[in-house]
């Protein structure tokens, strides 16, 4: 091997590692100041300063909130769950007045109905799609075999990435429909 190919190599590595430890001093700067964030949440809401609240919560989280809903929210057993189903469909579910609920677009029937169906639909082709692959490894060679194994790979994918969006749905679901919220609109 010659110098100059050996330096490209060695290069190529340092900068590999540099990269990896750039990106890992930037997660824990951020989980610091996440942290701290925290804190000053915390100082806040003990104070009751309400744009202070509503503020660090909508730098932690991402999401913009009445005062009363944010103290209602984090009062909640569920609140975790409910910040995050409420940061990966925000056009499908709201926390209001002290519930979590569905939205108008939620609540229609017909939109749940296209919802589930298109679900269970991807689910279906996407494992026929999946066993399929594995018949062109079964029974081929050359090209084919590795065809057969994109396809396995890719359809693999995309059906974890379904039943996991199922298993959300699933999720949002039992938390609009739980025993609690129902007492909460119930007793308005």
């Amino acid at each position: 091997m010659e110098f100059a190919e050996l330096s490209k190599i060695i290069f190529g590595v340092v900068t590999a590692m540099g990269t990896i430890a750039l990106t890992y001093f930037n997660m824990s700067q951020t989980r610091k100041i996440t942290a701290e964030l925290l804190e000053k949440f915390e100082v806040a809401l003990e104070k009751k300063q309400k744009n202070s609240v509503t503020e660090l919560f909508r730098l932690i989280h991402g999401l913009r909130m009445n005062y009363t809903d944010i103290c209602e929210l984090i009062s909640d057993d569920n609140c975790s769950q409910i910040i995050y189903s409420l940061k990966k469909t925000p056009g499908l579910v709201c926390y209001q007045d002290g519930s979590f609920q569905y939205t108008s677009i939620g609540q229609n029937k017909l939109f749940k109905f296209i919802d589930k169906w298109v679900s269970r639909f991807g689910v279906a082709a996407f494992s026929l799609f999946i066993i399929s692959g594995f018949f062109l490894l079964a029974f081929s060679d050359g090209s084919a075999l590795f065809f057969g194994f994109v396809i396995i790979m890719l359809f693999s994918f995309m059906l974890g990435r379904q039943l996991r969006e199922n298993r959300h749905n699933q999720l949002i679901d039992s938390l609009v429909n739980s025993e609690y919220n129902k007492s909460l609109k119930q007793d308005k």
